[in-house]
């Protein structure tokens, strides 16, 4: 949902879902916008660029110069192959074609023994595929360049064509922009990992790694680590990623609902049950036993937001099996969510399941400030 002024914000239960979920809420809303897989629309098929890219490509900085590598002249390549080269050349053609002059196109063929070989292999690290145990070698991948500063796409994998497009105009992303996005995370959990001590007692246990969604953002955005005590959000903070608010103080309320009245963009993943937290009854037995549940409650009723916190999704087409006990049981509270449930993403359309236990769910106030 986005308020008035490019104010949004995402909320969503389950914090296992939320490795999967956060990779794809930031990738669309801060680098593609409105990505959506491609339609071949005309009688030739050729590609229709998504609006995200179009948007992107236009505003670019500076001109982006594209180089294809391709040795489709091999008498070796299959057939497939080269008409799958050709549909790439086809989407870089709409690359340009969109940018209004600000991509440019150079195409190479890297026979053995060439410059242009030469060039793919010792400047740019293309991944070479041996076609046979006696060669050639199949050159497939793709440098976005402005400057001296490149982008690499080693190899073109004909089986990901899917994401050929949110591949393409990822590189062109990373390499136009001088300044990498700059995301906030405040969380209750070690998302981010946990720091070593300067001095680590012996037999102390190794510290927690950051999740793989914020390993994986870390490649393309400056993530920066918010206290949950914080009384302001910096300034140059572009999104901010809010996940397991627990007890948050007023302070940290009022900071947030500040940077998001600023125009600032907030993704809330918050949580009735969540399955990652650590049973502190179990490590300190003599502490009291404590809610795993997570809310932005004053929030979400300024927002027009509802979500009970007491409250778990069961769903009889979703059940997991689990372990209870010396056998497995079919929860309807522990979904398994399949392709049919994910919808027709670029970025998972290769996922084939995902499990999401005890999530939440919410409901909006539709009004003449929040679009639903």
């Amino acid at each position: 949902m986005s308020k008035a002024g490019g104010r949004a914000w995402t909320v969503s239960g389950g914090i296992a879902g939320f490795l999967v979920a956060v990779c794809i809420a930031v990738a669309v809303n801060v680098i593609l916008g409105n990505l959506h897989i491609r339609k071949d629309l005309t009688e030739d098929k050729m590609y229709v660029l998504s609006d995200g890219t179009k948007q992107l490509v236009k505003q670019l900085p500076r001109p982006v110069t594209l180089r294809f590598f391709f040795n489709g002249d091999e008498m070796e390549v299959p057939v497939f192959l080269k008409a799958f080269a050709q549909r790439v050349e086809d989407l870089l053609a709409e690359y340009k074609l969109a940018s209004g002059g600000r991509i440019t196109i150079e195409k190479y063929n890297p026979k053995p023994d060439s410059d242009a070989e030469d060039t793919a292999v010792q400047k740019y690290g293309l991944a070479g595929q041996l076609l046979s145990m006696s060669g050639p070698t199949l050159f497939i991948g793709l440098v976005a360049s402005v400057g001296d500063t490149d982008e690499v796409i080693p190899f073109i994998d004909p089986r990901t064509e899917e994401m050929l497009e949110y591949n393409i105009t990822r590189i062109i992303a990373r390499v136009s922009s001088p300044r990498k996005p700059v995301i906030g995370v405040m969380s209750s959990l070690p998302v981010l990992g946990e720091r070593r001590p300067p001095y680590p007692m012996p037999g102390m246990p190794e510290p927690a790694q950051a999740w793989l969604a914020f390993r994986e953002l870390r490649k393309d955005y400056d993530v920066r680590e918010i206290p949950p005590s914080a009384s302001r959000i910096e300034e140059g903070v572009d999104t901010l990623v809010v996940v397991h608010p627990k007890d948050l103080p007023a302070t940290a309320l009022y900071a947030i609902d500040q940077f998001v009245m600023r125009g600032g963009r907030l993704m809330a993943f918050v949580d009735p049950l969540c399955a990652v937290e650590p049973d502190q009854q179990q490590q300190m037995p003599q502490m009291r036993m404590t809610s795993k549940s997570s809310n932005l409650e004053r929030l979400f009723a300024a927002w027009g937001v509802k979500f009970d916190p007491t409250k778990v999704v069961a769903d009889l087409g979703a059940m997991t099996a689990v372990p209870m006990g010396s056998k497995y049981e079919e929860s309807p509270v522990w979904l398994t969510l399949r392709k049919r449930n994910m919808g027709a993403d670029p970025l998972t359309v290769r996922l084939d399941s995902m499990e999401i236990p005890f999530v939440g769910a919410f409901t909006v106030e539709d009004s003449k400030d929040v679009k639903v």
